[in-house]
């Protein structure tokens, strides 16, 4: 998909809107396994309760696709295999006097594009996201799964968490019936799938969420070595970085002299820090590589800023947020001086936990008295995965 921008919007709309009705005689068992065809790539409306159920959706990976369409005059144009299912409640009126039961549409990329984002939910901010490299780890038989829950949605594709939104964090005013926060309050009750031809369906009963709460961290640590490895939470172990576990607890944005780290860099693939509030929940990722910082979360402040091209793969970075000012420097010289403002800035102040995304075992950081370590970080080796530190 495109960028997040009213072209976007519109594009969408149009292309949503463009198809014919046709109304399906197709009925959903929620407690079955059994898969559903999707027969037609029109309009097909099932009753679905979608925050009692996971909607997974079973299809192929499609071959020989142009990763990089063209985009005309700057505007979005949609992609060719672009999946949609739009939600619906029933029938309210809303904040103009109007009636309707449509509360929006939620898209996704059955693969990865070169331009452009692969994930949409429409009315939230931070709602389009691209995939980190090629969705369901490059499978040809997928299984996507949307999983709305009452504080936030998750899509993942073969066990593999690949988007997910606070809808706190969320909060969008153009929604005729309200904000993000719908789709975790509103009842909704029906689906309709667009451009599913061929595809499958089933609604899988909610046995525990998808999130785990944060564990407390033990009271006492083995030896930690002075500059451990930035250990990649992003694998099912780690929770696709939502297990504590695999974090390091620090006041980040507290901590006048941030975090410095050595980390092996790319050119287009960026190493990230994710960012935790004290309640374990993600709230952002800053991300850097060999051209520019970005800062990417829950809340639309993000921002890319670009640095001086850096010669050696192993470069030294320091990142900090101290008082609401994203700084970064390279080898000692300051790049990015940025100060956050409103609830960009009111968000990232709550930073209590930290942890390392699409690192490898030569990335490094120092470590401060004042950090306490997941048990997945605490022998070095990122589980096995890396050769011993010396302590």
């Amino acid at each position: 998909m495109g960028r997040p921008s009213a072209t976007l919007f519109l594009a969408l709309c149009a292309l949503i809107g463009g198809t014919i009705a046709v109304e399906s005689d197709i009925v959903i068992v929620p407690t079955s396994n059994e898969w559903k065809l999707i027969p037609t790539a029109n309009e097909e409306f099932i009753d679905f309760p979608i925050q009692n159920y996971i909607l997974e959706v079973k299809g192929t990976k499609p071959e020989n696709v142009d990763r990089d369409p063209v985009y005309e005059d700057g505007k979005f144009t949609p992609k060719e295999h672009t999946k949609i299912v739009r939600l619906r409640t029933p029938y309210d009126v809303d904040r103009n006097g109007k009636s309707g039961d449509d509360l929006g549409f939620i898209a996704w990329n059955p693969i990865h594009y070169t331009k452009g984002f692969d994930v949409f939910i429409e009315f939230c901010h931070q709602n389009a996201k691209s995939y980190r490299e090629e969705p369901c780890d490059g499978a040809t038989e997928q299984i996507w799964a949307w999983d709305f829950q009452q504080d936030r949605v998750s899509l993942s594709c073969n066990g593999i968490l690949e988007y997910e939104i606070i809808y706190e964090y969320g909060e969008y005013t153009t929604n005729e019936f309200g904000d993000c926060n719908l789709f975790g309050s509103k009842k909704i009750t029906q689906i309709d799938f667009r451009h599913l031809e061929g595809w499958y369906y089933r609604g899988v009963e909610k046995i525990i969420p998808f999130v785990t709460s944060a564990a407390p961290f033990a009271t006492s640590t083995p030896r930690i070595p002075d500059e451990p490895r930035m250990c990649d939470c992003w694998n099912a172990r780690c929770g696709w970085c939502t297990n504590l576990d695999c974090a390091v607890k620090y006041e980040f944005a507290d901590a006048e002299d941030g975090i410095t780290i050595i980390s092996k860099l790319w050119w287009r693939r960026t190493n990230n820090i994710v960012l935790y509030n004290p309640d374990g929940v993600k709230i952002g990722e800053i991300g850097f590589s060999r051209r520019a910082v970005f800062l990417e979360g829950c809340v639309k402040c993000g921002m890319m800023r670009r640095v001086p091209f850096t010669k050696g793969e192993l470069s030294e970075w320091t990142v900090s947020l101290f008082e609401g000012v994203l700084k970064v420097s390279v080898e000692g010289v300051e790049v990015v001086n940025t100060q956050l403002i409103g609830e960009c800035k009111e968000v990232y102040a709550e930073i209590s936990y930290i942890a390392f995304s699409r690192s490898t075992c030569e990335g490094q950081f120092f470590a401060t008295p004042d950090m306490e370590f997941g048990k997945h970080l605490r022998d070095g080796t990122c589980d096995g995965k890396c050769e011993p530190l010396d302590l």
